[in-house]
């Protein structure tokens, strides 16, 4: 329902507009995908209780900011917000109030999505569900993606990827032999979700694009995530057997796992997958002596001494750089990759060969570089990416082009305090 006036090379979603309410990351990373791909996308935030992910408000006061400096306006600067909502735009509503409810349904008439992903109390507590919007808008498509789903005995639980990743499975399987259960400690069952919940919305589109129909999308994160372990599901079902934690080591490779190299906190990543590879790798490192050792002459052997085994591929590596050692193992096939910092990430040969960071001059922050979106199409140009925004800026822009309000009016909707720019305090 946005007009596309790009020209051949427009973006495949050019031509939709998505009013959302996600927020945090799971829900953020959906919206800024479809923004991404050339979306109009107006993401809604309250004054009364903006993105958590915005931080620098009471009570959430805390934040990563540039140069280590909260600014005046904490909450446009956090980096964690800032890093996934670019390509959008962003205004206030107070839902709470029937004026705000008016304004939201005005945007749901002249649009093609709706998302969101509070706890599932949330949007039946508005009394925004699916059947009020397609009132408004048949056509309608509705993405709603709660940490549990919509229904179920869970359903009412809020919950983040620190609580999906262990409802799922996935915890029960990270961490060392006899030791505690592990979370990943970046939430990644979040952006998951996220890559889910954008995919769910294409198929949607693709199913109104044949029917004329909209859709309502129920999509839980606990599910979303417990794909990322279906092979050990099926081996429970099929044996009965309790895969075991076993740190970074694999129970169908070894050696398997990240082996310390020249330099401090600096390593390499090995991966032997066959008896062959293994021959390989003992020819590298130059021991025969472990070529013909019975001990690790098949992945059965290998795992039963995998410790000694380890140690030796440790004790090579410790005196190899990353780098060199990485490029030497893939020369000769066998899957390696030094372990990048987060600096080194960024000056990586592969993604800057492929154009992967854009820099995005954010008003409040600077420029930075942002990480991409994480496929090409041909036919296509990529969008240049526009930064997070502040809170509330573009509200009287969108009143004013998308629904037609005066000056007068958004002036009078921040008067009452249904739309603004600033966090309300803290009561």
């Amino acid at each position: 329902m946005a007009v596309d006036n790009s020209g051949a090379h427009s973006l495949p979603l050019a031509n939709l507009r998505a009013v959302v309410l996600t927020q945090a990351w799971a829900g953020a990373v959906t919206s800024m995908l479809l923004g991404d791909m050339g979306a109009d996308v107006v993401q809604i935030e309250a004054l009364e209780r903006p993105d958590p992910w915005r931080g620098g408000y009471a009570p959430r006061l805390s934040g990563t900011y540039a140069n280590n400096d909260p600014g005046e306006r904490p909450f446009d600067r956090n980096a964690n917000f800032n890093s996934v909502n670019t390509n959008k735009q962003g205004i206030t509503i107070d839902l709470n109030h029937q004026e705000g409810k008016d304004l939201f349904l005005d945007l749901v008439r002249i649009s093609d999505i709706v998302a969101e992903n509070f706890s599932a109390r949330v949007i039946p507590n508005f009394r925004l569900e699916y059947p009020v919007l397609r009132q408004i808008n048949p056509s309608i498509i509705m993405l709603r993606m709660p940490s549990y789903g919509t229904f179920g005995p869970y359903a009412m639980y809020m919950g983040n990827g620190g609580t999906t990743e262990p409802m799922s499975g996935i915890s029960s399987l990270l961490g060392y032999q006899d030791g505690p259960p592990m979370n990943s400690g970046v939430m990644h069952t979040d952006p998951v979700a996220g890559m889910f919940g954008y995919a769910s919305l294409m198929i949607a589109l693709h199913h109104r694009n044949r029917t004329g129909r909209g859709q309502l999308i129920d999509l839980s994160q606990q599910e979303t995530s417990v794909h990322l372990i279906a092979r050990q599901v099926m081996d429970q079902t099929l044996t009965g057997s309790i895969p075991a934690r076993q740190g970074n080591r694999d129970d169908l490779m070894a050696p398997h796992g990240n082996f310390p190299c020249q330099g401090n906190d600096t390593w390499v990543a090995i991966s032997v997958r066959s008896d062959a590879e293994w021959m390989r790798l003992c020819e590298v490192m130059q021991r025969a002596d472990l070529a013909v050792d019975p001990r690790y002459r098949d992945l059965a052997g290998r795992q039963r001494h995998v410790a000694d085994l380890e140690d030796a591929v440790s004790r090579w590596t410790s005196a190899q750089d990353a780098y060199a050692v990485s490029s030497r193992l893939q020369a000769v096939g066998i899957p390696s990759a030094p372990v990048l910092k987060a600096a080194e990430v960024l000056e990586n040969p592969q993604l800057k060969a492929r154009s992967f960071f854009d820099d995005v001059a954010h008003p409040d922050t600077g420029t930075y570089q942002h990480a991409g979106t994480p496929w090409r199409l041909v036919n296509s140009l990529r969008k240049p990416r526009s930064p997070a925004p502040t809170l509330g800026q573009h509200s009287a822009r969108v009143f004013r082009n998308l629904l037609g309000l005066s000056n007068e009016d958004v002036a009078a909707l921040i008067d009452r305090g249904i739309t603004g720019e600033t966090p309300s305090p803290e009561e």
